[in-house]
Order: structure tokens, then C-alpha cells, then sequence
């Protein structure tokens, strides 16, 4: 007979795999974004760029504040920048809406793609990290 606390582990584990496995609407979109100049990098944005970034970023704050923005990140890959925008939406329609009224995508400075998302877990990064 197995120990009460590994059935019960075993049984936490097979119903969060039956939950995961079910079918869930789409609530949530990662926007891809990347610079479209190849060598684009936060330090040698020109006049325009800058102007433009600088929408940007009151675009996703104007998101937040509708509550139709979860996350907004840049992804410091060193093959080149890009960024990642969880947005709430009821489709993909509504997701791609919100992609394309980005002002860096509008002015075709930054490309990028809606992907149906689903956050599973989220915690908020430490402060500091552990040591």
C-alpha cells in the first residue's frame, strides 16, 4: 500500500494534468515584438525612434490602465532586442487589434506577432535574487 502523503501527491498530480489537458478560451496574447533595423539597440535610437518609443510606452501604460496589459518586458538576447507584451484580450482578432495600435508597429519600427497565451504561474521577481 503506498504512503497516504504520496497518494495524495499522486492524486494532486493526475487532476492538475486533467485540468491542464481541458480545453480553456483564449484570454490571454504574447506580443512579440523586435526591432526591425537590424542593428537597433536602446542606445543608438535617432530622433525619430526615440519620439516614437517614447509612444510606446504610453501606449502600454495607457493598456495597463485599461487592464488589457498583464506584462511588458525587453528580452536581452544578445543575438538582438526584442520584447514580450501580455495582453488581455477576447480573441485573436482583439489581440492583433492591440499589436497593430502599437505605435512602433504602426510607424515600422517594430514587427511583430499576437500568440494565444495562457499563464499557468506567475510571481512577482525578488527584489534582489538569492544568493
Amino acid at each position: 500500500m503506498l504512503p497516504t502523503a504520496f497518494r495524495t501527491l499522486l492524486l494532486a498530480v493526475l487532476m492538475s494534468l486533467s485540468a491542464l489537458a481541458q480545453s480553456v478560451p483564449v484570454r490571454q496574447f504574447l506580443l512579440r515584438i523586435e526591432p526591425v533595423r537590424k542593428d537597433f539597440t536602446l542606445q543608438n535610437m535617432n530622433e525619430d525612434e526615440r519620439r516614437i518609443a517614447g509612444e510606446h510606452v504610453a501606449y502600454l501604460q495607457s493598456l495597463m490602465a485599461e487592464e488589457k496589459l498583464t506584462f511588458a518586458g525587453q528580452v536581452l538576447d544578445p543575438k538582438g532586442l526584442w520584447g514580450i507584451i501580455i495582453v488581455n484580450a477576447p480573441d485573436q482578432e482583439a489581440a492583433n487589434a492591440l499589436l497593430n495600435g502599437d505605435p512602433t508597429i504602426k510607424a515600422k519600427m517594430f514587427r511583430g506577432e499576437a500568440i494565444p497565451f495562457r499563464t499557468v504561474f506567475a510571481r512577482a521577481a525578488p527584489a534582489s535574487p538569492k544568493q
